[in-house]
Formats: C-alpha cells, structure tokens, sequence
C-alpha cells in the first residue's frame, strides 16, 4: 500500500510540475501556444489517457488556478486593448487635426490663384484697352502727313 501512495505522491509532484511548466510558458511534452487545460495537464505530465482525473483535489486546484490565469490574461487583454484603443482614438484626432489643416490650405490656395487669375486677365484687358488706343493713334496719325525736318522730301 505504501508502493502506491509513493506512486501517487510522485504522479502528484509530475502533475504541479506539469502545471507550472504550462503556466510558465515553457511544457516539455506538449505545444507552447499558450493554452492550459486538464488534458494538456495530463499529456504534459506524461499520464495515460485520463489520469488526471484519478486526483480529484489536484483537479479542482488545477482548474481554479486555469481560471484565475484565464481571468489576469483576460485583464491583461483588456488593458492592452484600451491602450490600442487609445492609440486609435489620438491617431484619429490628429489625423482629422491634418485634414482640416489640409483643407484650408487648399481653400486659401484656391482663393489666391482665383486672385491670380482674375488680376491676370485685368491685365490682359487693359493690355487689349491700350493696343485699340494706339492701333487707333496709328491711323489718326496716317492721316496726317509728316515730313521730316531736314528738309528732304519723303
């Protein structure tokens, strides 16, 4: 009777030492993905199909100490997700601090090349206003005949 309490004694260390090799991250037997479960427990103590479930109070513990990890992660995910969250909501508030900013700088644009174009064909205008009058000059002054005063004929 003493060869299976030793047994059970060891299959009990194998199972708390499987269990922290879990929580810590770091299994000998099974994947490092992260999961904690009874089986993983089980497979990572190196017990036959079920074994676990031999050892009641080591399977109550076991799982509470699963929930209280599955509850700090949950936590955890949550602090980082508001913190994302957070990141978000800046990057959205500057990113729209950029459009407005962007947007007046084209409406200011827009408005001084309108000033541009609009001075541009003022000039153009006058340009057209003072050719006329010197196109008109040019004939008046046809009409009249200019001889130079050196007093050769033209």
């Amino acid at each position: 009777m003493t060869e299976q309490s030793d047994r059970g004694r060891e299959t009990l260390i194998r199972l708390e030492q499987a269990l922290d090799r879990l929580i810590e991250g770091k299994p000998l037997n099974t994947k490092s993905d992260g999961r904690i479960s009874l089986k993983r427990i089980n497979d990572e103590a190196g017990l036959s199909s079920g074994g676990i479930y031999y050892y009641s109070e080591f399977v109550k513990i076991a799982n509470q100490r699963i929930q209280l990890l599955k509850q700090s992660l949950a936590v955890g995910k949550s602090k980082k997700s508001k913190q994302a969250e957070s990141k978000l909501r800046e990057q959205r508030d500057k990113e729209k601090e950029l459009k407005e900013r962007y947007r007046t700088q084209r409406d200011q644009i827009k408005a001084f090349s309108d000033q541009v174009v609009a001075h541009n064909a003022q000039l153009e205008f006058t340009l057209f206003e003072a050719l006329e009058k010197v196109s008109l000059l040019e004939q008046q002054l046809e009409i009249y005949k200019v001889s130079p005063i050196t007093g050769k004929k033209v």
